[in-house]
C-alpha cells in the first residue's frame, strides 16, 4: 500500500477515534510535534502501552487483596490517568477519576466496578494505539525504502 494512502487511512482512523471519544485533542497536539521530533508518536505510544500495562497489573494485584490499600489504589489510578491523558485517552482518564473517587471513599464494591470500567477503556485505548503504532511503523518503513 502506498505511503500516502496509508497516511490518509491513519488520519481517518485517528479522526474516528476522536469522534468516538476515545482520543481527544492531546493526541493531535502530540502528532503535530512529530514534525520537530520524528518518531515521537511511536516512542510515546510504546511507553504508554508499557506503562499502562504495568498500571493495570498493579491495580489488579492491589484490588485482589483482602484488605485493599485504598491510598495505593488512588495513587495508581491517578498515575494511569496521567498515562492515558498523555496521549489523549480521555475515556481512560475519566474512568480513572471515578476509580480514584471510589478509592478515596473506601468503597470496595465501587472500586471493583470502576476498575472494570478502567480496564475496559484501557483495552479499547490499547488496541487503538497498537493499531496506530503498526500503521506508523509501516509508513516509516515505506518512507525509508523510498529513500
Amino acid at each position: 500500500m502506498s505511503g500516502t494512502r496509508l497516511e490518509q487511512q491513519l488520519k481517518s482512523f485517528i479522526s474516528s477515534l476522536r469522534e468516538q471519544g476515545i482520543l481527544d485533542h492531546r493526541f493531535n497536539q502530540m502528532k503535530e510535534l512529530e514534525n520537530e521530533t520524528p518518531g515521537l508518536v511511536m516512542e510515546v505510544i510504546t511507553l504508554v502501552l508499557r506503562d499502562g500495562d504495568v498500571g493495570i497489573e498493579e491495580l489488579t494485584r492491589n484490588l485482589r487483596e483482602r484488605d485493599i490499600n485504598y491510598p495505593k489504589v488512588a495513587d495508581l489510578a491517578h498515575k494511569l490517568k496521567g498515562i492515558g491523558s498523555s496521549v489523549g485517552g480521555c475515556r481512560v482518564a475519566t474512568a480513572c477519576v471515578e476509580l480514584r473517587q471510589a478509592s478515596n471513599a473506601k468503597n470496595k464494591q465501587r472500586c471493583l466496578a470502576d476498575f472494570d470500567a478502567v480496564k475496559r477503556e484501557y483495552l479499547v485505548l490499547r488496541e487503538s494505539l497498537s493499531h496506530i503504532l503498526q500503521m506508523e511503523r509501516t509508513i516509516n518503513a515505506d518512507a525509508q525504502k523510498a529513500t
